[in-house]
């Protein structure tokens, strides 16, 4: 999509113009799993076909300015998530809100004796399409587009009339206006007007137990009756202030300190105009901080501050070489520890890989991993943590590992009784990237019945094989005006260069 964005932008519009021949008969290609949650906890999480994905992102898009007009005023400081606001180099959102929430409950929690945390149970899976579409009719009287967006939205729900898929900034800019309503009413009542909310989870600032009772009952009425929705029972919470003040980071950190880590900014855009200077900047930035000892110290508790470790780990990719093998082989160490944030880890792990260039490091790392596979440990059995860690195997070619991903192919993935087609895909990529066609060869005589995402990479892979791949593609040509046919074309220009390789 970076690199023919054009060609892409035509297909989104061919869909727009002919949308309801191509929503009728379509099925939206998408992928669901569990995506873990701290350390036994676990989510829905929905993977969706990128062209889809990027028509609906157009579509929510087109009414973001009406539907961020309609929230409740930023300059009012209740409402701090999913801010829209684009700017080219920090994407759709403000990327302060988090921070900003944080100081304002402080300040509220200062001048009040009791503060109410309450946090609503499956918010996006339980959104009702029907609530939903009543609110985007208040920000698109014509509802053409209102229409579009639950077409799309039925589709990757199966027909049921509820969920968002999760992760997506059009799902977070839609999950905003759901509860637009309520954050409106609870402005209308004395016992609930002072609130802060930052996405499913309210924040109370009261004098009294009795008015902390009122708020949690007013929040739970207008959510159950209005939109369908509940509160988490074990997350609701009524503290006092200094309980609530204890659990909040010190206004003024300490040079050096997890806190003051914390609250730095890190956004780094590598498309910018401006991407060289903004990572000097950021790597000036965190030679303040000791890395290495935070992270240790947060591996040393056997229990990790989540937020602050997946920080942490992202981090090392601004490392000198030597300092951040070792905080590579740290992590590589301490897998069991690091558990809620995996795919940071195999995320961190890979940029090491390429960035040092050392094949024993591969090699140790890609044992570990192999042995974790091999043996079904707990990590590995949940098939996002497998996706991510084939994908560090991506990066060092050898024997053990082409074998591994060979027999990982077929097998079922996850806790499914099949395999899944996010890791399929990208073993296909990356047998393609080694040049491994003696199997590329024999699974061409398999991908028609495969899932559209591995058929697709199999375009891409089969450009490896010569002749044998042209005489596919000729028997396999992809439709006019659709995605197949972009990654087709952009694979045949990328193949002219004998340098290129395969992306795994």
């Amino acid at each position: 999509m970076h690199d023919v964005p054009d060609k892409v932008s035509e297909v989104i519009s061919d869909m727009d113009r002919n949308f309801d021949s191509r929503i009728g008969g379509a099925v939206i290609d998408n992928y669901s799993t569990l995506a873990p949650v701290g350390y036994v906890g676990f989510r829905w999480a929905t993977q969706i076909d990128p062209v889809w994905n990027a028509y609906l992102l157009a579509l929510v898009l087109s009414l973001a300015d009406e539907i961020e007009r309609t929230r409740i005023s930023e300059s009012d400081e209740k409402v701090f998530s999913y801010r829209y606001r684009p700017l080219p180099s920090d994407g759709l959102f403000s990327q302060e809100s988090w921070k900003q929430f944080q100081e304002k409950t402080r300040t509220l929690a200062e001048a009040e004796g009791f503060v109410v945390a309450a946090d609503i149970s499956d918010f996006y899976s339980r959104i009702y399409h029907h609530r939903l579409e009543n609110s985007l009719r208040d920000v698109d009287r014509a509802g053409g587009i209102t229409r579009q967006i639950m077409k799309v939205l039925g589709k990757l729900s199966g027909n049921t009339s509820y969920g968002l898929p999760v992760g997506g900034p059009a799902a977070r800019i839609l999950s905003e206006l759901v509860l637009n309503r309520v954050d409106k009413l609870l402005l209308t009542e004395r016992a609930t007007n002072n609130f802060c909310r930052y996405a499913d989870d309210y924040r109370f600032f009261v004098p009294d137990m009795e008015s902390a009772y009122s708020a949690i009952g007013f929040l739970s009425e207008k959510l159950l009756r209005n939109e369908g929705l509940s509160l988490q029972k074990t997350k609701t919470r009524i503290m006092t202030s200094a309980e609530y003040l204890s659990t909040l980071d010190p206004p003024e950190a300490v040079r050096g300190s997890a806190a003051r880590f914390l609250g730095l900014h890190l956004h780094y855009d590598p498309y910018s105009a401006t991407a060289d200077d903004d990572y000097e900047n950021l790597k000036n930035k965190i030679e303040e901080f000791d890395i290495l000892a935070l992270l240790r110290a947060e591996m040393d508790k056997g229990r990790i501050h989540t937020a602050l470790t997946r920080r942490l780990v992202s981090s090392l990719s601004y490392l000198d070489p030597v300092p951040r093998r070792q905080a590579a082989l740290s992590l590589l160490e301490n897998l069991e520890t690091l558990v809620p944030v995996t795919p940071q880890v195999m995320v961190s792990l890979r940029g090491t890989m390429d960035h040092i260039d050392d094949s024993e490091f591969s090699e140790q790392v890609s044992a570990r991993l192999r042995g974790m596979i091999s043996d079904s440990h707990f990590i590995a059995k949940i098939d996002l943590n497998l996706a991510y860690m084939i994908r560090v195997l991506s990066g060092h070619k050898s024997t053990e590992n082409e074998q591994l991903l060979i027999s990982l192919f077929d097998a079922s993935h996850g806790f499914s009784t099949g395999p899944a087609p996010i890791i399929q895909r990208d073993i296909v990529l990356t047998l393609a990237r080694w040049r491994t066609n003696y199997w590329l060869s024999d699974l061409k005589n398999y991908i028609a019945t495969m899932h559209p995402w591995v058929r697709r990479s199999f375009m891409v892979a089969s450009y490896t094989l010569g002749d044998e791949g042209s005489h596919w593609r000729q028997a396999n040509k992809p439709n006019a005006n659709t995605l197949d046919l972009v990654v087709r074309d952009w694979a045949a220009s990328k193949f002219q260069d004998i340098n290129w390789e395969v992306p795994a």
